[in-house]
C-alpha cells in the first residue's frame, strides 16, 4: 500500500500544472523534406525518393529574458521584518503569502505558461525562519512556492544591523540574499542581491507594538536553460546529411544576468509573541503585496 501511494504521488507531482513553463515554445522549427537522393537533380518533393526530415530551430531569446527578469522577482526574497534584529537567543518562525503581479498580457507570458492564460496575479507561498546572531547579525533561511506549478525556490539571507535600539534613531540594516529556484525541467535561475532597510519601534500599551519599515533592494537575476528540443517527436540527434542537409533541432537558452530595482514599504505587529507584517514591493515590471504572521522567541 505505501508503494502504491508512492507510485501516486510521484505520478501525481510529474504531471503539468497551468503555471509551469513550456520554454520550448520560445522557438520555430519548421521540419523540411530531405535526405539522400539517388538522382541530386530529384526534387524534394519527389516523394519516391528516400527522405527524412531537416531544419534548424530559431530560438526566442528577447522572450526567454524577459521572462527571466519577470521570475526573479517573483522569487525576489522578501524583506519581511524591520531593521532590527533578534538579538543573540532570538528565534522566529513566520509563514507567508505573497500576491505577485505580472505583466500577463505580454507574449512572452501568453505563449510560455501550460495552460496559455497566464493570470494577472500568482500566489506564492512562504516560510522563513530567523536565527539572532551575536554583534547584531542575523541568519535568515527561507522556501518558497509558486502555486498552479511544479517551481519552489530555497534561499538564504544575512542581516546586519548597523545600529538598533536607540531611543530617538531609527533603525539601519543591510541585507546579502541568495535564491535557487528549482522544480522547472529546463529553466535554470538564480537571484542574488543586497539591500538596506530603515525601521522604527513604536510601543503602544506595553504590550503590543508597530515598526513600520522601508527599504531598497537591488537583485541580480541569473537566468538560463538546459537543452531543449524543439522537435521531440523525431528521436534522432542533430546531424548533417550528406547534402550538408542540416537536423538541428536542439537549443539552450545562454546565461542572462540583469539587474533589478526594487522598493519595499511595510509595517509589522507584534503582540506578546505572535508578529504579523504586511509589506509592499515596487519592481520593474513585478508588484507585490505579502502578508505574514509568526512567532517570535
Amino acid at each position: 500500500m505505501a508503494a502504491l501511494a508512492s507510485v501516486m504521488l510521484t505520478s501525481s507531482l510529474a504531471q503539468a500544472r497551468d503555471n509551469d513553463l513550456v520554454l520550448s515554445r520560445y522557438s520555430t522549427f519548421e521540419p523540411e523534406k530531405c535526405g539522400p537522393r539517388p538522382d541530386p537533380n530529384a526534387p524534394v518533393s519527389d516523394t519516391n525518393q528516400p527522405q527524412s526530415i531537416c531544419g534548424q530551430v530559431q530560438p526566442d531569446t528577447a522572450a526567454f529574458n524577459s521572462l527571466v527578469v519577470d521570475l526573479g522577482e517573483v522569487f525576489a526574497p522578501r524583506i519581511g521584518n524591520p531593521a532590527e534584529t533578534l538579538g543573540q537567543a532570538g528565534f522566529a518562525f513566520a509563514a507567508m503569502g505573497s500576491v505577485s503581479f505580472i505583466p500577463n498580457t505580454n507574449d512572452y507570458w501568453q505563449l510560455v505558461v501550460e495552460d496559455g492564460d497566464p493570470p494577472p496575479a500568482m500566489f506564492t507561498g512562504l516560510v522563513q525562519v530567523r536565527k539572532g546572531l551575536p554583534f547584531s547579525f542575523e541568519m535568515v533561511g527561507n522556501m518558497s512556492y509558486l502555486s498552479n506549478s511544479e517551481m519552489f525556490a530555497v534561499g538564504a539571507d544575512l542581516k546586519w544591523a548597523l545600529h538598533e535600539g536607540f531611543f530617538y534613531m531609527p533603525d539601519v540594516a543591510v541585507r546579502g540574499s541568495v535564491n535557487t529556484v528549482l522544480g522547472s525541467e529546463y529553466l535554470n535561475l538564480v537571484t542574488a542581491g543586497w539591500d538596506v532597510s530603515i525601521s522604527k519601534n513604536f510601543g503602544l500599551g506595553g504590550v503590543v507594538s508597530l515598526a513600520p519599515f522601508a527599504g531598497y533592494q537591488n537583485l541580480y537575476v541569473i537566468g538560463s536553460s538546459r537543452l531543449i528540443n524543439a522537435y521531440p517527436q523525431d528521436p534522432r540527434p542533430p546531424q548533417t546529411n550528406s547534402n550538408n542537409e542540416v537536423f538541428a533541432p536542439e537549443f539552450v537558452f545562454d546565461q542572462h544576468t540583469a539587474s533589478v530595482n526594487r522598493f519595499f514599504l511595510g509595517t509589522r505587529l507584534n503582540v506578546w509573541i505572535l508578529s504579523f507584517v504586511l509589506e509592499g514591493a515596487l519592481g520593474q515590471n513585478v508588484n507585490q503585496l505579502t502578508f505574514s504572521g509568526g512567532v517570535d522567541f
